[in-house]
């Protein structure tokens, strides 16, 4: 009478044992390198540093083709890389701005102002800190509605990882900008400032070129739609944050 396995009821031949649990841990074995694979490919240092170095490449010279290419859902990873750099050199400039605008003030009240300025001291760490929160939630912010805009309210192609991405991909242009500002601020307050203002223009105007290209919703509808995903975003940034923070 033919013996069959228990376990996966293949058909046994005389004196040996099924090979079902030799298979099955084959396969385990296989899942698990596969699962390391897609792991170490998803957290490629040197290839999201890449993808950032080529990013900065064309931004300034051919950013809409930019935002359109990097874009998608498989860079929200980059996106988010992309938004942390930015934040935390809009921290470090918002320490040196203001550091530098007090030094600005103090200098025009003669040996008071002097003394006044030796008095006060801004504590580097605290600001970048709150600094870099800020950006970050304003980024994030956006990221969110974007998508709650776009691919909740009018049912387009889109979700929160890929907003992100694009979010993030614009603000590598910002990025540079506020690293130039750093500097200026050393220079000229007024001429960072005329600086951070274009750069905020110019992100802003990217962002919009780039949910031109990425979404297919009703075009006469996206003016609106940009300017309630702005207004709610500086809305809660600088309205509601600050309660929370402070």
């Amino acid at each position: 009478m033919a013996k069959f396995c228990t376990k996966c009821g293949k058909k046994l031949e005389e004196g040996k044992p099924c090979d079902c649990e030799k298979e099955k841990k084959i396969e385990k074995e296989k899942e698990i390198e596969e699962q390391k694979e897609r792991t170490n490919e998803k957290f490629d240092i040197q290839s999201y540093v890449n993808t950032y170095i080529e990013i900065l490449k064309n931004i300034f010279t051919k950013p809409v083709d930019t935002v359109k290419k990097f874009a998608t859902e498989e860079n929200f990873i980059l996106g988010l890389i992309a938004i942390l750099i930015n934040s935390l050199i809009s921290g470090v400039f918002v320490y040196c701005f203001t550091k530098e605008a007090l030094n600005s003030v103090t200098s025009g009240m003669g040996m008071y102002g002097l003394a006044l300025g030796l008095g006060v001291e801004i504590p580097f760490l605290q600001v970048v800190i709150y600094g870099t929160v800020f950006m970050v939630a304003s980024f994030l912010m956006t990221s969110l509605m974007i998508f709650v805009f776009t691919g909740s309210l009018f049912k387009d192609d889109m979700n929160f990882k890929r907003a992100t991405a694009l979010v993030g991909t614009c603000s590598v242009f910002t990025t540079v900008t506020t690293l130039a500002c750093i500097v200026l601020a050393l220079i000229s307050i007024e001429l960072a400032s005329y600086v951070l203002l274009i750069a905020g223009i110019l992100y802003f105007t990217h962002l919009y070129q780039g949910m031109v290209e990425i979404t297919t919703f009703d075009r006469n509808k996206l003016a609106y739609v940009f300017t309630g995903v702005i207004a709610i975003t500086v809305f809660v940034v600088f309205y509601i944050l600050p309660k929370i923070l402070f």
